[in-house]
């Protein structure tokens, strides 16, 4: 594959690696039509873990001055740079007390309320959540110790439109893995209309399409024809003492697709990362489940971080599900295919 290298790419780009971890650059593809947007002037974040320290400074060397907690929902500034214990630097927020707070501790996300649509298809349709997060009521409550929460960006399979006694609307939400049902606030959750998953680069023969994973750099690159068209910052898998988790290298195909996974890890990663329902934009590429994907329970690009897998931003893990071979039709919940675009993991 022709690689063309981190500095030479980032220099034809007018980010920097320190800014929004996904570019767009020479694309001759249209960006797809539901691609995530990040927040603009009114930035939300919600804290990703319990304790999270915020600084008086944007560097870690400076005064701890207080700590936030797993889904407090702040209010961000614009990202800027500030710097590690080590001096590296890293985006940070300033939030409404004066205070800042490393990006890799918050997920950005948006707080919107949508319409419900009241005629659902009998066979499922998909959604996402629109919300920094939304309790999930247990179907069967009788069998369940607590609700569950469903996070911003994750994608759901929606089959029905109802109400309480009180006449709020709720969705019925069955997960792909177990079957579980839940009631989810309706106006919480955006359903994906067909247009929406339409392929992103039709004209672009498929042979012509190629993707690279670096993972020394923790960068995946998008080609067309040998000309990179988008980059975006990732955290392949871990290498931890009691465990080898890396992203394979090695040449592959995409060979299989989900617009959403409930995902069960048993090996001990991440704090939040256990049990993750709506994992959105999966994208298969070796026989042994390691895939791209939209990941909402931690935001540390550039760090190796998954437990095998090429985590993204959501908004990039969608483009690459939309751009790369096969192509999925709208209402397929799983997807299978030998005849996708390539993969060299290195």
């Amino acid at each position: 594959m022709n690689m063309v290298s981190r500095r030479r790419f980032l220099s034809k780009s007018t980010l920097t690696v320190f800014s929004w971890p996904l570019i767009w650059v020479n694309s001759s593809s249209k960006e797809p039509s539901c691609v995530y947007k990040e927040p603009g002037t009114n930035i939300l974040g919600r804290v990703l873990f319990d304790e999270t320290p915020t600084f008086s400074n944007p560097d870690e060397k400076s005064t701890q001055n207080k700590s936030r907690d797993f889904n407090d929902i702040l209010t961000l500034s614009q990202p800027i740079n500030g710097y590690t214990q080590l001096s590296k630097k890293e985006i940070w927020y300033s939030i409404d007390d004066h205070a800042y707070i490393q990006s890799k501790n918050i997920q950005l996300v948006n707080n919107i309320l949508n319409e419900p649509h009241e005629n659902i298809s009998i066979n499922g349709q998909l959604a996402e959540i629109t919300v920094p997060f939304s309790e999930a009521w247990p179907k069967d409550k009788q069998n369940s110790y607590s609700n569950q929460l469903f996070f911003y960006g994750s994608t759901h399979w929606v089959y029905g439109l109802g109400k309480d006694i009180e006449n709020n609307l709720y969705y019925l939400v069955v997960e792909d893995r177990w079957g579980e049902s839940f009631y989810v606030n309706a106006a919480h959750l955006r359903i994906i209309e067909d247009h929406e998953l339409d392929p992103s680069a039709p004209e672009i023969e498929p042979d012509k399409k190629s993707i690279l994973v670096d993972t020394k750099s923790q960068l995946l690159i998008a080609y067309e024809d040998k000309t990179p068209v988008m980059i975006s910052a990732i955290s392949s898998g871990i290498f931890a003492e009691n465990a080898n988790l890396i992203t394979p290298p090695g040449n592959y195909t995409i060979n299989y697709k989900r617009p959403s996974r409930h995902m069960v890890h048993s090996d001990k990663v991440g704090i939040n990362d256990h049990e993750l329902y709506g994992v959105p934009w999966v994208t298969y590429f070796t026989n042994t489940g390691i895939a791209f994907h939209g990941t909402y329970w931690h935001n540390n690009y550039s760090q190796p971080h998954s437990h095998g897998c090429v985590n993204m931003p959501i908004h990039a893990a969608r483009w690459i599900y939309l751009w790369t071979d096969p192509v999925v039709p709208p209402r397929e919940k799983k997807y299978v295919s030998r005849y996708g675009t390539r993969v060299e993991v290195i």
